[in-house]
């Protein structure tokens, strides 16, 4: 059944912007609460699935315009079971995470781990004292938190540790210097935490939180704070809010890069009653930031450091501390549930270092590379399709709906990188940015996608099977779309899951 929809070319030019999250609470499909019922005749069945599929897209006037593309594949027959414009290269969002993915469990390996360490120019003396630089060197482990390097302090001081007489030298060299991913330079005014810049050395994701509290005790202020704390690198410049009992909470915050710190500016207003306010700035320089607040936890030991700088760990360093990362696996499940953009850049870079030959510090283009290598094995040569960053965020993607359910298709077929991206996908009305959709429908708990969200453009794909085993791969994308239509066009999505959701229980 044709619809309007299936002429219309994708405009390659268009430039979607982000938004931080790929489930918004008021863009929540709903769907229809009437559940399909598919026939038992399996002719009747392929027919009926065809036509309930359709009608989708073509009962929802305002989508006639929208381009959209599908593809459903039987994972057991290996037989299609439904496509629509399936070979037009579309904007997969934050579905280009599935790419990410499956490169890195077949390239990486799912136990891949990250470590970061740390030296000394040599073992301390009887008194404690290192005569020379300590070193922190990373490895772009996209999941650092400051609880991993207070880990790192205490193991450094385990060591009998209690004066540096040289500086902290960061070596984030496993990565080049160019800390913005292709395309993030499309919203360069844009500070938030969802486009935290990607290094060698980073901690806390690269952003540092802003948390504003309400003071009941002096209406005239209010209390503010940065976590992780790293020291004069992030400074309070205007302090500018005030604690209301009416009213609502309402707060501007400007972050300034100077010459060698941030200085953030807040103002506005918030109320008694809201708790906090906190969102997540990123900063400019995340080695920088990363060292001033381990250099902060090794002063709350007594370990005193004035100086950072970047520079080589010489061979003769001793090695005094390592913080190993959980496994691959584990943060895809972190990166794919909740649609982080900081850890799929992340293993990117990581893709491109571990592959690259002569070794040295990866670029982007090293990244990319090694996300086309896996491909070109599953039959997607490079050229076929687009994909110019790891998290696809911007204009960053043209992949065609088929595309992406071959690289579904391969993915279950691997052992080794099947069950590890399954386990990574959000589960429907169950958790990740799938958890409120499906509710009460035999899709829930039965659907395994990941999701995309960009301005116009909304995207779902992964898995959906039944009790007795029987999967399908789908993909179903959405560009181009109207102000305020995307909760219709999720809708459509979540229709199109509930009938094959109602023809696999009908097998």
């Amino acid at each position: 059944m044709a619809i309007a929809v299936s002429m219309i070319p994708v405009l390659v030019g268009s430039q979607p912007a982000p938004t931080p999250h790929d489930d918004e609470d008021d863009e929540v499909a709903i769907g229809s609460n009437k559940v399909p019922v598919a026939p038992k005749d399996a002719k009747a069945r392929e027919t009926w699935v065809a036509d309930k599929l359709a009608a989708a897209l073509s009962s929802r006037p305002k989508l006639a315009k929208v381009h959209v593309a599908v593809a459903v594949t039987d994972l057991v027959t290996g037989k299609p079971v439904w496509a629509h414009d399936a070979t037009v290269p579309m904007n997969l969002a934050s579905n280009a995470k599935l790419l990410t993915s499956t490169a890195a469990l077949a390239t990486l390996g799912s136990a891949f781990r990250w470590r970061t360490a740390v030296y000394a120019a040599e073992l301390p003396d009887k008194t404690g004292k290192v005569k020379g630089d300590l070193f922190l060197r990373g490895r772009g482990d996209p999941l650092l938190s400051v609880n991993d390097l207070r880990g790192l302090a205490d193991e450094i001081t385990a060591h009998g540790i209690t004066s540096i007489d040289g500086r902290l030298v960061i070596d984030d060299t496993y990565f080049d210097q160019v800390v913005d991913p292709p395309h993030w330079n499309e919203q360069k005014q844009e500070r938030a935490g969802f486009r935290a810049p990607i290094a060698g050395l980073g901690v806390a994701r690269s952003a540092v939180t802003v948390v504003v509290t309400a003071d009941p005790s002096d209406p005239s202020r209010a209390n503010i704070r940065f976590e992780p704390d790293a020291g004069d690198y992030v400074r309070l410049g205007k302090h500018e809010v005030t604690t209301v009992t009416e009213g609502r909470t309402k707060i501007r915050i400007e972050v300034k890069a100077k010459a060698d710190h941030l200085e953030v500016d807040v103002a506005g207003t918030i109320r008694a009653t809201d708790g906090s306010f906190d969102p997540r700035k990123r900063v400019d320089d995340p080695g920088r930031f990363a060292a001033e607040v381990f250099k902060k936890l090794l002063a709350e030991r007594g370990i005193k450091i004035k100086k950072i700088e970047r520079g080589a760990i010489p061979t003769t360093a001793k090695l005094i501390a390592t913080h190993d990362s959980g496994t691959l696996a584990a943060a895809l499940r972190e990166m794919n549930k909740l649609s982080d953009n900081y850890i799929a850049e992340s293993v990117l870079k990581t893709l491109g270092a571990e592959t690259k030959k002569p070794p040295g510090p990866a670029t982007w283009a090293d990244g990319t590379a090694a996300v086309a290598a896996y491909l070109a094995t599953i039959g997607l040569p490079a050229g076929s399709y687009r994909a110019d960053n790891g998290s696809g965020l911007f204009d960053a993607t043209r992949v065609t709906a088929q595309q992406l359910v071959t690289i579904l298709t391969a993915a279950h077929a691997d052992f080794r990188i099947g069950p590890d991206l399954v386990a990574s996908l959000p589960i429907g009305a169950q958790d990740g940015t799938l958890a409120k959709r499906w509710h009460g429908h035999p899709a829930s708990g039965r659907v395994r996608a990941k999701t995309g969200t960009l301005d116009k453009v909304t995207t779902l794909a992964g898995y959906i099977g039944t009790d007795g085993g029987h999967l399908l791969a789908f993909a179903i994308l959405f560009n181009d779309l109207p102000g305020g239509s995307r909760p219709i066009a999720r809708e459509a999505a979540d229709e199109m899951i509930d009938v094959l959701a109602a023809y696999l229980g009908a097998r």
